[in-house]
Parts: C-alpha cells; sequence; structure tokens
C-alpha cells in the first residue's frame, strides 16, 4: 500500500501534535541527563531544575526520569487514539527510540559512540545469528 501524506496530516503537524512534542522531550530530556557530568555552554534543563527547585542532582534526576516516562505515555496514547495514518506516527516514535536507545541509563552514547553503540550496531547488523 502506498503512503501518501494529505493535507490534512499536514495540517496536524503544523499544529504540533502531542506526539511530536513528547518524542522532543524524550530526547532532550534523557540527553541532558547523560550530558550532565560534562562542561558545556548551553544551559540544560538538570541545571535548571536543580537551581529552581534548590533540588539534587538525584531529585532532579527522579523528576526528570517522571517526565520522560509521561512523555512515552503521550506517545501511547497518541497511537491508541490516532489522528493521522500510522506510518507518520511510526516517525516520532522512532526519533524517541532513537533517543531512548542513546542515551539509556544515564549515558551519551550519541557522542561517544565507540564503545555501547558501536557494539549494539555490531551485533545489530555485522555479527551473524546461527540458527
Amino acid at each position: 500500500m502506498e503512503e501518501l501524506t494529505t493535507k490534512e496530516t499536514i495540517e496536524w503537524k503544523t499544529n504540533g501534535p502531542l506526539i511530536t512534542h513528547a518524542a522532543s522531550t524524550i530526547c532532550r530530556l534523557m540527553n541532558d541527563i547523560a550530558d550532565d557530568h560534562e562542561v558545556r555552554h548551553v544551559a540544560s534543563f538538570v541545571e535548571f531544575y536543580i537551581k529552581e527547585y534548590a533540588a539534587s542532582n538525584e531529585d532532579a534526576y527522579i523528576d526528570i526520569q517522571k517526565k520522560v516516562m509521561n512523555a512515552w505515555k503521550d506517545i501511547n496514547k497518541e497511537f491508541l487514539y490516532p489522528k493521522v495514518p500510522y506510518f507518520i506516527l511510526k516517525r516520532a516514535l522512532s526519533y524517541a527510540r532513537l533517543a531512548d536507545t542513546f542515551y539509556k541509563d544515564g549515558y551519551d552514547g550519541y557522542t561517544n559512540f565507540k564503545s555501547k553503540t558501536k557494539n549494539m550496531i555490531n551485533l545489530l547488523f555485522v555479527e551473524s545469528v546461527n540458527i
């Protein structure tokens, strides 16, 4: 079946759908947790949270993880009650999955790709599976 983008789909996208916001939230917050130990020249949500609420790093991480979980729930909600074709929703889901894979467990696998990420890609696409 051919995948077509309709005028309604484009209008839906330009109105800032929940799934796009949720996927972006997952990427941004998980990246900020993974990069928290590095010196950077831009503000992060972790730094903001600590200063705004006079919280510890641990408290900030816990609240950020809750926000990430809520964003995953928003993505699930969009799939339960879709307003656009599945292939459109799948793009945002793939983006969120990628962020989850790269920044899992507070590790920045996007910037420091030589260890975990390289091994994972090798296992997925290079190594053969004996059946």
